[in-house]
């Protein structure tokens, strides 16, 4: 048993909040194979990573505009087989106060909100999307104005992560960070630097003590 003091929270979204793994990996593979693109190979690449991104790094240059990234969004953002909220995270952000946590994600702010309601969780007070951010991840610019939002310095924040670039993002901050295995190995969390790693919010005790908050660790480092 471990425990983390802090004055507030970040998470990111997909593969945080919300597991959309599933559904996400199929639109991707659906979408390299129309263009006779590796979709296997593609999607290791595409976790935590904006949409405009992908489709500028992996596709021809007629992908490259944010209105053919904005219709990809639109054409996907209703689906929602296999889309589950993350264990744990519904009793986890019941007990933290709705100041005290934000959102921070690599996703367009409509994917996000859309994404958070569909897993029946509550809108954030404070969200950082990708329209919000010039530099992505793991550039730390987020989760600096997410910590900012809340009227916080980033080194008393912590920052609740599932990918590599995510967890590399929120040390460059200077938070203290946790990662979840939802999307990749303990190892590769671990070889991030993350300060602990966990297997979902359903190791996480989140108390209100008023002026900080405790995150109670059901893991040791």
């Amino acid at each position: 048993m471990a425990s983390i003091k802090a004055k507030g929270i970040l998470f990111d979204m997909d593969g945080t909040l919300v597991d959309t793994t599933i559904l996400v990996e199929k639109g991707w593979i659906a979408k390299a194979e129309q263009y006779g693109l590796d979709g296997t190979e593609l999607i290791k690449h595409t976790h935590g990573r904006p949409c405009l991104d992908i489709f500028r790094t992996f596709f021809p240059p007629e992908c490259h505009t944010p209105e053919y990234a904005q219709a990809y969004e639109d054409e996907h953002i209703e689906l929602t087989e296999g889309l589950v909220a993350v264990p744990g995270i519904h009793e986890t952000i019941a007990a933290i106060p709705p100041s005290k946590w934000a959102v921070v994600t690599a996703a367009s702010r409509k994917w996000a909100s859309t994404r958070i309601s569909q897993a029946g969780l509550p809108q954030p007070l404070h969200m950082v999307s990708s329209g919000d951010v010039t530099l992505g991840k793991p550039h730390p610019e987020g989760y600096l104005k997410g910590a900012e939002a809340l009227g916080l310095a980033a080194s008393d924040v912590v920052v609740f992560e599932d990918a590599v670039n995510g967890v590399k993002a929120g040390l460059a901050a200077g938070a203290k960070v946790i990662g979840l295995v939802t999307s990749t190995t303990e190892e590769n969390l671990r070889s991030a630097g993350a300060h602990f790693v966990v297997k979902d919010f359903t190791e996480i005790q989140a108390v209100d003590n008023g002026d900080h908050l405790e995150l109670i660790i059901q893991q040791h480092n």
